[in-house]
């Protein structure tokens, strides 16, 4: 994978974030891959398998309000020259959660296949840090 190509997949990445902070179900839906049958894990939801479902349970999300939400720290993980992950951290209100996205190239560009977040972690103090060591 070049550094054109990461740079493409952290744009997906940012676009995918963009969409689910404006409640854009359009926006959405044009983020996700055809080419093969997507999945999604939300926090605390069951595993949703196939576009129909994912796609549905965005447009729930949204209509019931989607929370604040902003991408920080995304990191590209190249899977072979057409596929790639992302870890990045979700910052919403009241805490953070860790969250996976996994892209695949298609003909217009690369598109995402997984999306999985779950709750952070409690990360320990600086001081704390420091006693694991």
């Amino acid at each position: 994978m070049t550094s054109t190509d990461e740079q493409a997949v952290l744009d997906a990445n940012a676009a995918f974030y963009a969409a689910f902070a404006a409640a854009d179900a359009e926006a959405m839906d044009a983020l996700w891959a055809r080419s093969t049958e997507p999945t999604c894990v939300h926090p605390g939801w069951d595993a949703l398998r196939g576009r129909e479902r994912v796609m549905a349970s965005w447009r729930a999300i949204f209509q019931s309000g989607a929370p604040p939400i902003a991408c920080a720290g995304p990191t590209v993980h190249a899977l072979g020259t057409d596929a790639a992950l992302v870890l990045c951290t979700e910052v919403i209100a009241g805490g953070t959660l860790v969250a996976a996205n996994v892209f695949v190239r298609e003909p217009d560009g690369f598109r995402l296949v997984h999306h999985q977040a779950s709750p952070a972690p409690h990360r320990p103090t600086p001081a704390r840090r420091a006693d694991l060591n």
